[in-house]
């Protein structure tokens, strides 16, 4: 039975609780209020509004051969409240069957705005939607993909415990199967134990399900994954993060996933 609704679920509780949990105390600076800070997940998004320069590293493995994506993105707020990120992917394709090949994938530009945030206990909520942009070539397996992304993540920190949970539903506009738009749901939840400055372990558990497109067998089954890793601090402002994400259900879009990141804040 999917269970694409217990992160929604998490995310309401998260936020419930912290406007429970709020104490009279004197009002921060204005700035200071959104400076709320949660660590770096490798696959669920995060509620924070964001200045960074970021950089991620996806190795895929699968039964139709290997698959490594390089991209670079620069994230930046256009009020407090209102974040932008503007992506810029590349691909490099090694099928068990055919020659290699590499380019320009799927541009992605994101819009987040922040809902809710509390200082004491630290906590957020933000809601956004991210545009694929068909920029890289369906011919050759690069994207070619015209889609949107509407989303929602939430936050909590109690001491050194951080959680955060999202849920989002992709709709591929340039993309029919049956006369319907290809859709996807997904959802996941990660938590975190600052267990020093510069070091931070952490574990993702994600879910995907295909309501329609894709292969007929995997329409209405939903894949579910563990991402185990690390945040660490390497400089001051720079943060990176490195895990492996494995399915633990027999659906699957990949054996398993190497992710790395690292941020740079501005």
């Amino acid at each position: 039975m999917t269970r694409w609704w217990i992160p929604l679920v998490v995310v309401a509780c998260l936020v419930t609780g912290a406007a429970a949990q709020d104490r009279p105390a004197p009002a921060p600076a204005k700035d200071e209020e959104f400076n709320v800070e949660l660590f770096y997940p490798l696959v669920t998004r995060r509620p924070v509004i964001e200045r960074e320069l970021e950089f991620r590293v996806n190795h895929f493995k699968g039964a139709d051969g290997r698959e490594t994506e390089i991209s670079a993105g620069i994230e930046f707020a256009l009020l407090p409240r209102w974040q932008m990120e503007l992506t810029v992917p590349f691909a490099f394709l090694d099928p068990r069957d055919g020659a290699s090949r590499g380019g320009v994938g799927d541009v992605e530009i994101e819009q987040k705005f922040l809902l809710y945030t509390s200082v004491q206990p630290r906590a957020l909520l933000a809601l956004g939607f991210e545009t694929r942009l068909p920029t890289g070539s369906e011919r050759r397996g690069l994207g070619g993909e015209f889609a949107i992304e509407p989303f929602l993540t939430g936050g909590i920190g109690f001491g050194p415990v951080e959680v955060i949970a999202d849920i989002a539903w992709e709709r591929n506009l340039n993309a029919h199967v049956e006369g319907h738009h290809e859709q996807e749901l997904s959802a996941g939840i990660a938590g975190a134990w600052l267990l020093h400055r510069r070091f931070t372990p952490l574990v993702e558990l994600r879910t995907s399900t295909v309501l329609v497109g894709g292969e007929k067998e995997e329409r209405g089954a939903t894949r579910v994954t563990v991402v185990p890793g690390f945040n660490t601090r390497i400089a001051p402002g720079a943060t990176f993060r490195f895990g492996i994400e494995l399915p633990v259900t027999h659906e699957r879009a990949a054996d398993y996933t190497l992710r790395a990141g690292l941020t740079w804040e501005f």
